[in-house]
């Protein structure tokens, strides 16, 4: 295939400021399974790259020493990457087969998102791999008491990578907190001397929700019902304390094989309606007629290309799950607007 059509993945590593997404970053490009990437960053100030580089290509790019090229982004998102890709094409740059996406500590992910899937040129161009959040270990607390954008970044992951763990001590509480904010995403720790190729992995949508269906069956449970739910405790700002006191992490389960074009059609009425409160949804569906899943996923009113995965990461678990992060919303009336959508199409799913 060309160069010019080629779809490459972007992975997408936020986090809070000060929570190691930049270290994480440079600890990335120092291996050689780096050396096919093109890393954009926001200002090469907030990395430390410099003892990296070894040639200027022109003021807003470099050529680090594995192969990888390096871009500051000084403008819109989408007009950086469009000229990335179109230089890469016409050779000027290394034949780059993937991209590392570093936000601003105080970016939510959900505009870039809409950039990567909504922006025509880009789309045509890239795909979302993952969202991989970096979350600070010993600041988590107070981030998440006071900066809406903390939480943002942690519901929006696939992954949620926790940083400076050898310096946290006992942070077991932490990470149930973040698996009942995210239950659809892998929770690692990390510490100075672990492996960072993680944040590199292409697949990491297929790999993480089939870990998430290994997981407890997929159950996941209305967070407001939950006595040990985190968000009860936020001595938050009123607004803040707001939002947090509406937001439900919950799972809806299918007993039957999904008839795609009713699925597709109660989703997105769904996320017309309600997409400004959904924050993420992520599920593995039993499509009728079809032998192997499908992983659906959406950020507010945006949709991911659907997955197909080769085969049901657990042969004894063949069913439609879908979960849902969302504000304002309970899973009864969700799993409702479902029930009604298909009688109102004269069909027989039902839902758990």
């Amino acid at each position: 295939m060309s160069l010019a059509y080629d779809v490459i993945p972007v992975t997408i590593v936020t986090g809070f400021l000060g929570s190691g997404k930049s270290t994480l970053l440079a600890d990335v490009l120092k291996g050689d399974a780096a050396r096919d990437t093109a890393v954009l960053v926001n200002e090469f100030g907030e990395v430390g790259l410099d003892h990296l580089l070894i040639g200027e290509v022109d003021a807003q790019t470099v050529l680090l020493d594995n192969g990888c090229v390096c871009c500051a982004i000084r403008g819109e998102l989408k007009d950086a990457l469009a000229a990335l890709f179109s230089r890469r094409a016409r050779g000027e740059v290394p034949p780059f087969s993937r991209v590392v996406l570093e936000t601003t500590g105080l970016a939510t992910p959900a505009p870039i998102v809409a950039t990567l899937l909504g922006d025509r040129i880009v789309s045509s161009h890239y795909s979302i791999a993952a969202i991989v959040t970096v979350v600070d270990a010993v600041n988590a607390e107070q981030q998440r008491m006071r900066h809406p954008e903390w939480l943002a970044q942690v519901t929006a992951a696939d992954r949620i990578v926790i940083s400076k763990a050898d310096l946290a001590g006992d942070a077991s509480a932490l990470d149930k907190t973040l698996a009942q904010l995210n239950p659809a995403a892998r929770i690692l720790w990390r510490t100075k001397n672990d492996d960072a190729s993680i944040v590199l992995d292409e697949a990491a949508n297929a790999h993480d929700f089939a870990d998430f269906v290994r997981r407890t069956g997929m159950r996941v449970h209305d967070a407001r019902s939950d006595a040990d739910n985190p968000l009860a405790r936020l001595n938050a700002t009123p607004g803040h304390r707001e939002g947090l006191d509406a937001l439900n992490a919950f799972c809806i389960e299918f007993d039957a094989p999904l008839d795609w074009p009713v699925f597709t059609l109660w989703l997105t009425l769904l996320l017309n309606r309600h997409g400004d409160n959904i924050l993420r949804v992520k599920g593995m569906l039993a499509l009728t007629g079809a032998v192997q899943p499908v992983v659906v996923h959406a950020v507010h009113h945006l949709v991911h290309p659907v997955l197909h995965l080769d085969a049901w990461p657990d042969e004894a678990a063949r069913r439609s799950r879908l979960v849902f992060i969302a504000q304002g919303l309970t899973r009864e009336a969700v799993a409702d607007s479902y029930r009604r959508l298909c009688r109102h199409l004269r069909t027989a799913e039902t839902v758990d």
